[in-house]
């Protein structure tokens, strides 16, 4: 009997010193496993979570672009750049747009109306237009205005989404088609869709390259305050001037691909890509059609004669929205033409004033897409290039 039961304990104490533990080795099997297992699946989730803000980012524009549409089938008119005509100031009929209490407001506070905003949109019209202009802070207000930060005007992709870099004024990402000629902020010509209240006020029936060939709005990334990379950063000291060739713009990057020279707004530091959703002034919500998306933005200072480009953290290329309401997604190595052309080198030119030539954009498809009344002909499908 002692002998048996001395075998017994001798048994229990094999099995319990044999599953004390695992091995260094197999630890080291089994970490570099989950090792490995993480690698995999890290891309996968990332892809899975961009691919959820890409749509959003779209569903976005799609209702900006529905929003336009309805616009226009109140107003009889499409919204402008500058001196939207329904801000026009009734009591002044020969300058209905006597500063920038009036002038400088941009298309997306004109639609706000049509994106489910109607309340904020009417707060504005009480105690904004006429008394306030779009740069102004929000203190002491109940509802904020200028400060106020609206999801469906931002990219959830964009690295600055919460924004916090600065909260005197709202952000947007999504800016309006200026065209594909260089003109100041305020000057009535343009080969775009949104123009100057009074001179250029376009309808749909207008656009005779075609709705479903001209964009409307596209994307711009949030710019960020002395930030040498090229979407991101303005390169301010680039003398441009009435229908400057985009290779001025190109010519700031240097052959690291950041920018030379002086980057950033000076001074205030508010003045960034798409820092003020409420101000029509071609940096904070305006685009051109010069350079294909994700290229270099410049100009004389940030806001005086500003080439916007277009740019995405959308792997490749940027979302667009055509004037009938389609979201293209256009790869930045779409056809662009030669950034060095200018008007007046075109077989199209015939002379005049060169603002007001209305022929095939010397930028390639890219341009033609910028254009809403110039005769271009886009043959090509635009959402395979």
């Amino acid at each position: 009997m002692s002998r048996l039961h001395n075998e017994l304990v001798a048994r229990r104490r094999h099995r319990g010193s044999a599953s004390q533990g695992f091995t260094l080795v197999e630890l080291l099997v089994v970490i570099a496993i989950i090792g490995i297992l993480v690698a995999l699946l890290l891309p996968a989730v990332q892809a899975a979570r961009e691919a959820a803000r890409r749509t959003q980012c779209v569903n976005n524009l799609k209702q900006l672009g529905i929003a336009v549409q309805n616009f226009h089938d109140v107003n009889r008119k499409l919204p402008t750049m500058v001196n939207q005509p329904v801000f026009a100031n009734p009591s002044t009929p020969t300058n209905p747009w006597p500063d920038n209490q009036f002038q400088r407001w941009s298309y997306l506070v004109a639609i706000l109306p049509y994106v489910e905003e109607k309340g904020r949109y009417d707060f504005f019209m009480t105690n904004y237009l006429g008394k306030q202009v779009p740069w102004n802070a929000d203190a002491g207000n109940k509802l904020p205005f200028n400060s106020a930060k609206i999801p469906k005007f931002m990219c959830p992709s964009d690295a600055q989404f919460e924004y916090a870099e600065q909260d005197r004024v709202g952000p947007t990402s999504y800016h309006a088609n200026r065209g594909d000629y260089m003109v100041g902020d305020f000057w009535w010509e343009c080969r775009g869709v949104f123009g100057t209240g009074g001179r250029t006020d376009l309808t749909l029936g207008m656009i005779t390259d075609g709705l479903s060939n001209t964009a409307a709005i596209s994307e711009c990334k949030l710019g960020r305050n002395n930030d040498r990379r090229p979407t991101l950063g303005f390169r301010r000291g680039t003398n441009l001037y009435n229908g400057a060739p985009p290779s001025l713009c190109l010519a700031t990057v240097g052959p690291n691909g950041l920018f030379t020279g002086n980057v950033g707004s000076a001074a205030p530091t508010y003045r960034e890509i798409g820092w003020s959703w409420t101000d029509g002034l071609h940096i904070y919500s305006g685009y051109f059609h010069l350079l294909p998306p994700n290229s270099p933005s410049c100009g004389i200072a940030a806001e005086s004669w500003e080439l916007i480009s277009s740019s995405s953290y959308h792997p490749g290329g940027v979302n667009v929205c055509m004037v009938d309401g389609s979201i293209r997604f256009v790869n930045e190595t779409i056809d662009s033409g030669n950034p060095a052309a200018t008007v007046q080198q075109s077989s199209w030119w015939g002379g005049g004033n060169p603002q007001e030539y209305m022929g095939p954009s010397p930028y390639g498809l890219w341009g033609a897409m910028g254009t809403s009344r110039s005769s271009d002909q886009n043959p090509n499908d635009l959402s395979s290039n």
